[in-house]
């Protein structure tokens, strides 16, 4: 038998469809808001920064669901436990679109919860049921979420027609969460309780936030979330404040998120070849700068700075997810610090979309929210050239 047809034969098509369906879920149906967020707005007399808790909201979830969901994973397994969040993201979905005021928040939250048990389990399924196709499967996830929410950025506008029509945009979304449950259901037959090892574990020890070093990443992983989520939240709004339709904003929008998912077959092979990733981070946030100084002062070329911006940003969320593991000894420590991480880091991500708002809504104009953004990645990048260092935690301390 050839390799191809030994591949063929071994390789589940049909899970792996799956977990794409179920990475096309974890972006776009929360980031996709934002290219009608002035629609919003103006049909429900909303401010800038109430608006933008329409992106903050999920974040706060993430940070509140994802401890929970390993007991959960644990209770009814991991593949019911999935089905169970693309369930929670259709209703809210659903509810968001139908709901008025309150469903518009209320439904929010319950895509966040959603999305967080996704983010928390897709990578247990990657190693479970792909041992030998890891690095195949995460770099298509990755790509399938950066893809999915370019393309609904880019459809949100048409549909709703320019505004008017935000609810049956909103509505539309539905459609993803339903396709992918109703494929993921040939998943849950046959399947049993598997034990706790499929996903990761509660109760991250608090030695870990005894070494400098954590704190300096949990610092870069939250200035890169708060670069993340602000751009994504009000790039249509600035970009469309300098003269750009809302279809062109939606374009915009849409290349930030695509750019955003490229990186990763960048970065890796670039990461095999240093000795360290100073170097690295230092010139990806140096395209951050560029990016935020060409919004700044050449507004006409968007389209490019949404690119740059979408790759250095992306570039440097993937060199965080890389330092948790270059930067520990054990796999209970990586634990510890990839919880350290992700929860400070969106703990920090979820004031940007409302502060944000707030310093536009203040000031009336967005010079000084892109003046904050810059600040921040000056930040990330005195950040970076800490944690890229070729150094790991101590083990002995973790024990």
């Amino acid at each position: 038998m050839s390799a191809r047809s030994s591949f063929s034969t071994a390789f589940p098509f049909m899970l792996f469809a799956g977990v794409m369906l179920i990475a096309a879920n974890l972006r776009a149906p929360f980031t996709g808001v934002a290219p009608l967020m002035v629609a919003i707005q103006e049909a429900l007399s909303l401010s800038a920064s109430t608006v933008g808790m329409l992106i903050t909201l999920p974040l706060l979830v993430f940070m509140l669901v994802s401890p929970l969901v390993p007991a959960l994973s644990r209770r009814f397994g991991i593949e019911r436990t999935l089905f169970l969040a693309l369930i929670a993201i259709a209703v809210g979905v659903l509810v968001r679109s139908i709901g008025g005021l309150y469903g518009l928040f209320g439904g929010t939250i319950l895509i966040g919860a959603g999305i967080a048990a996704g983010n928390v389990l897709l990578p247990g399924v990657v190693k479970l049921r792909f041992p030998n196709h890891i690095a195949l499967l995460t770099s298509s996830y990755v790509l399938a979420m950066g893809i999915m929410a370019a393309a609904w950025s880019a459809a949100v506008i048409p549909l709703a027609q320019g505004g008017p029509d935000w609810e049956f945009a909103l509505l539309a979304m539905v459609s993803l969460p339903v396709v992918s449950a109703l494929l993921w259901l040939n998943q849950l037959k046959g399947t049993r309780r598997r034990g706790a090892d499929e996903g990761p574990h509660q109760g991250a020890g608090k030695a870990i936030f005894r070494h400098r070093l954590t704190w300096q990443l949990c610092g870069f992983f939250g200035c890169n979330a708060f670069l993340y989520y602000s751009v994504v939240s009000w790039l249509p709004a600035i970009v469309s404040e300098a003269g750009f339709s809302e279809a062109e904003a939606g374009n915009i929008h849409g290349i930030f998120q695509f750019a955003s998912a490229l990186p990763g077959f960048v970065i890796v092979p670039a990461m095999k070849r240093l000795h360290d990733q100073r170097g690295l981070s230092v010139f990806m946030t140096a395209l951050n700068l560029a990016g935020f100084a060409g919004v700044m002062l050449l507004p006409d070329l968007a389209y490019l700075w949404a690119a740059v911006l979408g790759f250095a940003i992306g570039a440097n969320f993937i060199l965080a997810l890389s330092f948790i593991g270059l930067r520990t000894r054990t796999s209970q420590q990586a634990s510890s610090l990839s919880s350290a991480a992700q929860t400070t880091g969106y703990c920090v991500a979820a004031t940007g979309p409302f502060a944000l708002g707030a310093v536009y809504d203040w000031v009336g104009a967005w010079q000084l929210a892109l003046f904050i953004c810059v600040a921040f990645s000056i930040t990330q990048a005195l950040l970076g050239l800490k944690v890229g260092r070729n150094i790991q935690l101590p083990v002995a301390d973790h024990q």
